[in-house]
């Protein structure tokens, strides 16, 4: 109430330029504070570090910015996950955790009801997860629905509602901005927002952990089969420091090993570029 009266008494005595200006600022979807629920992957009971990088990601849309992290799964490394979770970063508000054997594998179809379940309920400003499998896979399909439409693989937040991301394979920079309603949903580079390393190494304070109320949640039509995922010490390529990437050069399947045993010594990732269609029958695909 003291906000409205504020706000009609500065429309009333102001300039027509400051009129304009605070009306528009009021009428934003982005004014108020900032909350954002982040979606974090978890592995062998914590949680991975693109996700850490949509944290961080999160706390540039805004200063007083609130921020969820969300967590699905079962077992007790799902609860070593939200331990790890809670302190990951001291701008972490809650964690959520929805701990069920529906999230055992982190199927999309369940993770976008969960995500769409939780948005009801917490009315955030935003929705953040990596740019790696597990947000791609999520992301689209808590859009759809959400009814609203995500911006991907985003590499610089300028404001609240306007980003960088890349098209044309990289070639250019386009920036948008978002102006639909609420949740303006996004997946970011981690790579574009890593994480300190002072805050790597140190332990902050750990925030809430609170559960999610399943008693609505119905069952799925989709359910797990199998995973298949090529075992190495190498790095994931979109987490990678260091890439190195072979293409029309190579001329053949053997001269592409030449690319493995260098990036196994740099400790990088190693995949084709400029992929030619004879190579796609030679080469295995890398994940």
């Amino acid at each position: 109430m003291k906000r409205r009266n504020y706000v009609q008494r500065a429309l009333q005595s102001g300039s027509l330029a400051s009129r304009l200006e605070l009306a528009m600022t009021v009428n934003s979807p982005f004014s108020l504070q900032a909350s954002t629920l982040v979606l974090a992957e978890n592995e062998a009971g914590s949680i991975r570090a693109p996700s850490v990088s949509a944290v961080v990601a999160a706390i540039v849309l805004s200063k007083d910015n609130s921020i969820t992290v969300l967590l699905a799964g079962s077992g007790p490394s799902l609860r070593e996950a939200a331990t790890h979770a809670a302190s990951c970063h001291p701008s972490v508000s809650q964690v959520l955790v929805a701990d069920s054997d529906k999230f055992t594998h982190p199927i999309a179809e369940p993770w976008a009801k969960l995500v769409h379940l939780v948005q009801q309920r917490g009315d955030y400003s935003h929705i953040i997860a990596p740019s790696v499998s597990f947000g791609k896979n999520i992301l689209p399909r808590a859009a759809a629905l959400l009814d609203v439409s995500p911006i991907t693989d985003v590499i610089e937040i300028a404001e609240s509602d306007l980003f960088v991301r890349p098209i044309y394979a990289g070639n250019a920079l386009c920036t948008v901005r978002y102006t639909g309603a609420n949740p303006c949903m996004l997946t970011i580079r981690s790579t574009s927002f890593p994480v300190p390393p002072t805050l790597a190494d140190s332990k902050s304070k750990e925030a809430p952990i609170s559960q999610v109320a399943l008693s609505t949640f119905g069952e799925g039509n989709s359910r797990y089969i199998k995973q298949t995922s090529q075992d190495t010490e190498r790095p994931d390529l979109g987490n990678a420091r260091i890439v190195i990437t072979g293409g029309r050069g190579l001329k053949s399947a053997e001269n592409f090993k030449m690319i493995e045993k260098l990036a196994e010594k740099l400790g990088a990732a190693g995949d084709l570029f400029e992929v030619i269609p004879e190579f796609l029958e030679k080469v295995p695909e890398r994940k």
